[in-house]
């Protein structure tokens, strides 16, 4: 008897709380993204930076890309617009990226599937490349940025980059991905100097 009690309460409990998220969301399979008073869009469910990296981490080198992959999950609900990424830390006047050599993928179970990008620009006064993917590219998939520099910054250090996430809209709410950091070492010799903290 007791055993039955408890299912029912466990049932009214379960169908108390589906009552609350339809009411809230609209549908258990749609999500609302965020949006301000003031017509301000943002992520519901905020994208992360999980991994970057440089194939070669030897500076001046010319043949480096550097792989930075985030999250995207369906939860975030809106398309993602743009992504900015600037360098906070570690200076080279003369850094610049190959602006036709950049991609973007969508990291999938059968693999990586290249995303259509749009305007790629670099603000070199302001350290910031802005990728723009046309069409926007949609939740519930990781995605892989692929940057190729002219070549590595020309000084040993770390390298700190800001990246930034724009869902699509008119006024819109960027979400801070995170901070990729990359290391360059100097080649002295027949010995490595690694970089200086």
């Amino acid at each position: 008897m007791r055993y039955w009690r408890l299912v029912r309460q466990t049932a009214a409990i379960a169908g108390a709380s589906l009552f609350t998220l339809v009411a809230v969301g609209g549908s258990l399979s749609s999500i609302s993204a965020i949006q301000y008073s003031d017509g301000t869009v943002g992520f519901s469910y905020p994208p992360r930076l999980i991994e970057s990296y440089a194939t070669r981490n030897l500076v001046s080198d010319s043949n480096a890309i550097y792989y930075l992959s985030f999250d995207f999950p369906a939860a975030a609900a809106e398309p993602l617009d743009r992504v900015e990424i600037h360098l906070e830390q570690g200076h080279d006047i003369t850094f610049r990226y190959r602006l036709d050599a950049i991609a973007a993928f969508a990291e999938t179970p059968e693999g990586r599937v290249p995303l259509p990008l749009g305007d790629i620009t670099e603000d070199r006064g302001s350290r910031t490349l802005t990728i723009v993917f046309d069409p926007p590219a949609l939740p519930d998939q990781p995605i892989t940025l692929a940057l190729r520099p002219v070549r590595n910054p020309r000084f040993g250090g770390v390298y700190l980059f800001g990246v930034k996430a724009y869902p699509v809209g008119e006024v819109t709410q960027p979400t801070c991905l995170g901070y990729a950091r990359l290391s360059f070492y100097e080649r002295d010799g027949s010995r490595n100097r690694w970089p200086r903290h």
